[in-house]
């Protein structure tokens, strides 16, 4: 009778386990990010990474594999202003992408090696930093990048970069770009302080 009474509370034990593993599977997988899948948006946030890594001298290019959060975003947008009007439609585009935060995939084509990884601590309280580990520190910092926005044709880009190397070290600028027979580039004409609007710290 005692073994019967046991085999049936190992049994309904278990019964609860397995249902509360099913559920907790069922809650991890609706949380889990969508993917960013844009071939013409690792092209446009290539073209960026690679001048970007050459300007901050990355050994190694180190992207957060999330895109950027919405609500950083949408705070260093707030310092940005005169949208040229052929940007117009890409900015709308952009604007309904980044509300929802994705996975990012290895489809960059960077001239450098790179690795999709969380960011670490980049700085010890209390620390006399040197000469060498700053530069080292900033040449290992983090890049964030947010989901590419395009206009109809897809020749005209608004993308966001995010470079973190410190407290304060880093730059979060938007960027214009045109697609032209050469590949995506950089809207030359377009004013400098519209050009990389944003903040550098």
């Amino acid at each position: 009778m005692k073994r019967a009474a046991i085999a049936l509370t190992v049994g309904l034990m278990g019964s609860l386990l397995c249902n509360a593993g099913a559920h907790g599977q069922t809650k991890n997988q609706k949380k889990q990010m969508p993917v960013y899948e844009d071939r013409d948006g690792y092209e446009v946030l290539s073209v960026l990474l690679n001048r970007l890594s050459v300007v901050q001298k990355n050994e190694t290019v180190r992207i957060d594999p999330r895109t950027a959060s919405p609500g950083n975003v949408a705070e260093i947008k707030e310092k940005c202003s005169g949208i040229p009007p052929e940007f117009r439609s890409a900015w709308e585009d952009f604007d309904k992408k980044v509300q929802t935060r994705s996975v990012l995939r290895r489809d960059f084509t960077l001239a450098k090696n790179y690795e999709l990884v969380y960011p670490s601590a980049v700085a010890v309280p209390d620390h006399r930093e040197t000469r060498e580990e700053g530069y080292k520190r900033i040449r290992s910092g983090t890049y964030y990048v947010a989901p590419v926005g395009f206009d109809d044709k897809r020749t005209r880009a608004v993308a966001f970069v995010e470079y973190i190397c410190g407290n304060p070290c880093g730059e979060s600028l938007f960027y214009y770009l045109r697609k032209t027979e050469k590949g995506w580039e950089e809207a030359s004409e377009v004013p400098p302080k519209v050009q990389s609007c944003g903040e550098i710290y």
